[in-house]
């Protein structure tokens, strides 16, 4: 039979593209399983609210109808009419170390995309860059964290070697308590700020949780916006991250600062979950 690319259309289609990482993944201790309902949801048109603004096709590479390959083309209308850019992106990418199924995917998406009026392609970005984005190049021996990728090293030989360059570096970074020092010119710019007045700061609380990550999203929105790649949230796509996030946020790590009593920056740190998604599976 060889090497064919299909839609995923189906049901059965469907499941295969999201069983396929636990095969590419079964000797990777420290990839994070995803929880396979919530990657449904965000893949499924009609359940997710980013598909109220963006198109999605998935495609599913089959070696002797083996299932060996898979990746999602995808146009964020919301995206290209606020960059004004006609761009298609591809995200979901899982492969074998088969540089022939890999490329076919990325002829296929290429193909959807333009096809559709887009003029180039951008990815991973799974669905856009507000959700998991970007392909790890460096530091496979750590553990990801909460939204972070983590990829088989060969990954980037395989696009590379098709059409794809690197457009932008994406950073991570560790904090160790142990190590870490706030330096001196803080402490004196907080103890000045603090008698000035202007500025204040609280956790949250119960109360006001549901507000406070509403205007958490509003400062993410109005501090992001010149950044490379960003997308606006949609009033329902921040309504359904609020909802996600009050199941796992602990009020006494979310911090609202304030200006003359109205928000001016914000701070919030999560648990990071993966461990306990490695162990479940």
């Amino acid at each position: 039979m060889g090497l064919a690319v299909i839609t995923a259309r189906t049901e059965a289609e469907t499941g295969q593209f999201l069983d396929l990482p636990w095969s590419i993944y079964a000797q990777s201790p420290l990839w994070t399983p995803p929880i396979k309902s919530q990657e449904r949801e965000l893949l499924t048109p009609g359940q997710h609210p980013f598909w109220e603004n963006a198109r999605r096709r998935l495609f599913l590479a089959l070696r002797d109808g083996r299932p060996v390959g898979r990746i999602a083309a995808i146009i964020d209308d919301k995206y290209n009419a606020y960059a004004g850019e006609t761009c298609g992106a591809f995200g979901f990418f899982e492969c074998e170390n088969d540089r022939e199924a890999a490329h076919a995917l990325l002829d296929a998406a290429r193909n959807w995309l333009a096809a559709q009026g887009m003029t180039f392609m951008r990815g991973p970005l799974n669905p856009s860059a507000n959700y998991t984005c970007g392909l790890l190049v460096n530091g496979f021996e750590l553990a990801p964290t909460i939204m972070m990728p983590w990829n088989p090293p060969y990954y980037a030989e395989l696009l590379e070697s098709w059409h794809l360059r690197k457009e932008q570096d994406l950073f991570a970074y560790l904090i160790e308590k142990e190590r870490f020092s706030p330096p001196e010119w803080l402490h004196e710019e907080v103890t000045r700020l603090k008698k000035e007045g202007h500025f204040t700061c609280r956790t949250s609380g119960k109360a006001t949780l549901t507000q406070d990550i509403r205007d958490m999203f509003t400062l993410y929105k109005e501090s992001w916006a010149q950044n490379w790649g960003f997308s606006p949230l949609s009033d329902a796509e921040a309504e359904q991250h609020v909802k996600e996030l009050k199941a796992v946020l602990d009020t006494d790590f979310f911090v609202l600062f304030f200006h003359n009593g109205k928000p001016a920056a914000g701070m919030v740190a999560l648990p990071d979950m993966a461990p306990l998604l490695r162990r479940l599976n």
